[in-house]
């Protein structure tokens, strides 16, 4: 169900709950039997054999998502892959994507992870820890009490799952995304397959009901996905839809009866297929997000479906057969000898546990190696690039490329860097506050940009002078988000980062300030009234310094980048037409101020179409930020629109003088990213 649905009909399924619940109550039904029994639940050796069952399986479908990532994915993808891979190997894949923010709902297939459905894996394996140390309390205390291990487990579990319900339906009512992978949000359905395991003996059900309930539990679970709104609701009060169907169906059982669904969910080949189902759950999605990003579709259809499932099934059959089914047969064999740290567990199981591990292990190694060869080359092949004949400099033709530089394994971190930290005496300091002195004696000219991420990244253009004239003292102060304008909405590191470039100009004066006058957004274009204040304000102060306002860069609904990596850079899908435009009044109320107006949109996007690649040069790396290299590329061009105002910056960039990378400095991203 959970793959038909992914595959077909691209919904949530429900089925991911059912199979948490059932997960539970297998697990307590089996332990309470052994603790009724007199045998203490002894968690690690539990946990040994619990895992080193499942883990062959899993391992088999790691390797072979792997191997798929750097077969069908861009190198882009390669390094999140490998990440993934030992999340989902170590049982954390849901808090990785957690931390990526990852909306599961509205992900599209196609740009999904190949390892995304290990976040229901990673959550039961979590909670069968937790699960295995509450019955070993759970144990403990009706031993030590005189209690019923059941009564006493019971308790137990059914406060967790009150407690864990109703933390859900406020984490899920707060942040949904975030929710649908959090442990502590899903606890509760498997606390309910235990509780449900442990009520179960009591129960007495006529057939009558059990008949009426199979029925109604098997019709609600396959109807979950159609029904809900899970895009809006899961995993809190709407869950309880699916958990409730998964516990009607369980409490039927019995008898066989004449009518009921156990007609259907007993039948032989029910039950065999059955034994393949965890292979499937494991080959299913990979298969799928590969197929989407060979064929660069969106949703398979009924016949491309049908294909996807059918080599899913017979990678699960033969993940089953040659790996599962040999390695649960050998380690039951597993009698003797008895390790000492371990009673119940011999020596099987912690081997394969660790044989594993250390597949894993190693294919990451030798997929990270292989990675960061080629990041090497990349970055040798980039520090050889003439970037005066390339990008915005290679002429009015779009100039798209096969392989444009940075090549794929760099793209996604090329933000510009911009020199050592201020020091931490400096008064004018704020969060993100970076300087490149002169090189020798007092500073011939000096060089201030203030802004936001975008700032950052044009930052580039402004570097390729510095770099050239080791005489200049450059200073950038930016925080993410941050325009004149937006500093309430932005918050207090924005409110820091101006008042402190107010005191700065005033004190420092330096020679020329940039900033940005707009800033865009997909359909409109918001300009800053409120500039026009400020820029008189400090003008006043420090009469000298020349200002330069720049046109925001427009903003792209989707990743170019990403978009290239799927279709090709000269593909007509990744080509974006921004209509956006700067309003005439406030251009020429910024140049009465004495500022200089610059936009260069007509370079980053000719004739309004924004591409991948420009004159061999990756523009963007996602939908709002410029590639550190194409803003280098730019340099000519902001100086032609300067150097006739601002006298000593120079007509022709390139060509001034011997390029000296000044900023190299690789704490800058770090900051960026902490921030």
């Amino acid at each position: 169900m959970v793959a038909t649905f992914h595959v077909w009909f691209g919904k949530v399924s429900g089925g991911v709950d059912v199979f948490l619940l059932v997960s539970a109550y297998l697990m307590t039904r089996s332990l309470v039997a052994r603790s009724e029994k007199g045998t203490l639940t002894r968690p690690l050796s539990y946990l040994i054999r619990k895992f080193s069952r499942l883990l062959p399986a899993a391992v088999a479908a790691i390797t072979l998502i792997l191997i798929g990532a750097f077969v069908f994915l861009p190198v882009s993808e390669w390094r999140l892959s490998l990440d993934a891979a030992l999340s989902s190997l170590f049982y954390v894949e849901n808090l990785r994507l957690q931390d990526a923010t990852v909306d599961y709902f509205n992900a599209e297939h196609s740009s999904a992870s190949p390892f995304q459905h290990f976040w229901s894996l990673s959550v039961q394996g979590q909670v069968f820890i937790l699960f295995a140390a509450l019955h070993f309390i759970g144990d403990v205390l009706a031993r030590y009490l005189g209690f019923s291990v059941r009564k006493t487990l019971l308790g137990l579990f059914a406060t967790l799952a009150l407690g864990s319900f109703a933390y859900s339906v406020w984490l899920t009512d707060q942040n949904q995304a975030f929710a649908y992978f959090d442990t502590g949000a899903r606890i509760w359905e498997l606390a309910v397959g235990s509780v449900l395991a442990l009520i179960h003996p009591w129960l007495r059900i006529s057939q009558g009901f059990r008949t009426v309930a199979s029925w109604l539990g098997v019709i609600a679970i396959l109807a979950c996905g159609f029904v809900l709104p899970v895009d809006s609701s899961f995993p809190g009060w709407a869950a309880l839809w699916p958990i409730t169907a998964a516990a009607l169906v369980i409490i039927s059982a019995g008898p066989p009866t004449r009518f009921g669904a156990d007609r259907l969910l007993a039948h032989g080949i029910l039950n065999k297929l059955g034994g393949y189902t965890y292979a499937l759950y494991l080959t299913h999605w990979p298969v799928l997000v590969f197929f989407l990003w060979t064929t660069g579709t969106e949703q398979a259809n009924w016949q491309q479906g049908f294909v996807i499932l059918l080599v899913s099934g017979v990678l699960s059959f033969l993940i089953s057969r040659c790996i599962e089914q040999p390695v649960a047969t050998w380690l039951k064999r597993d009698q003797a000898p008895r390790l000492r740290w371990l009673p119940q567990v011999g020596w099987r199981s912690p081997l394969v546990l660790l044989a594993s591990i250390s597949l894993i292990l190693s294919a990451t190694s030798v997929g990270t190696t292989m990675l960061d060869q080629r990041t090497q080359k990349a970055i040798v092949a980039l520090q050889e690039i003439n970037i005066s004949q390339l990008g915005a400099n290679a002429g009015s033709s779009p100039g798209l490329t096969v392989d444009p530089v940075p090549a794929e394994p760099l793209v996604e971190g090329d933000w510009v860097e911009m020199g050592e930290d201020c020091y931490e005496d400096d008064p004018y300091r704020s969060a993100l506050c970076y300087e490149i002195p002169p090189t020798e004696g007092e500073a011939v000219h000096s060089l201030y940009a203030i802004g936001s991420s975008h700032s950052t990244q044009f930052n580039g253009a402004l570097l390729e002078a510095v770099n050239r004239h080791p005489e200049w003292l450059f200073r950038t102060q930016v925080a993410p988000a941050c325009y004149y304008s937006t500093q309430i909405e932005t918050g207090e590191h924005c409110i820091e980062l101006w008042l402190q470039a107010t005191a700065y100009i005033a004190a420092e004066k330096p020679d020329l300030v940039v900033m940005f006058g707009t800033q865009s957004h997909l359909d409109y274009e918001l300009i800053q009234p409120e500039l026009l204040g400020w820029l008189q304000e400090v003008m006043a102060t420090s009469p000298q310094t020349h200002f330069v306002v720049l046109r925001d860069n427009p903003r792209i609904p989707f990743s170019l980048f990403e978009c290239a990596t799927r279709h090709g850079y000269d593909s007509d899908k990744c080509v974006f037409r921004y209509e956006t435009s700067t309003d005439p009044e406030y251009i020429a109320a910024i140049e009465q101020t004495g500022a200089t107006w610059v936009d260069l949109n007509g370079h980053i996007c000719p004739n309004r179409e924004c591409r991948p690649s420009l004159g061999g040069v990756v523009t963007y790396f996602d939908e709002g930020h410029l590639t550190g290299t194409f803003t280098r590329t730019l340099a000519q061009k902001f100086s032609e629109s300067v150097s006739s105002v601002v006298d000593w910056w120079p007509e022709r960039v390139y060509e001034e003088g011997e390029f000296i990378d000044r900023a190299n400095n690789s704490d800058t991203l770090s900051d960026l990213n902490q921030l």
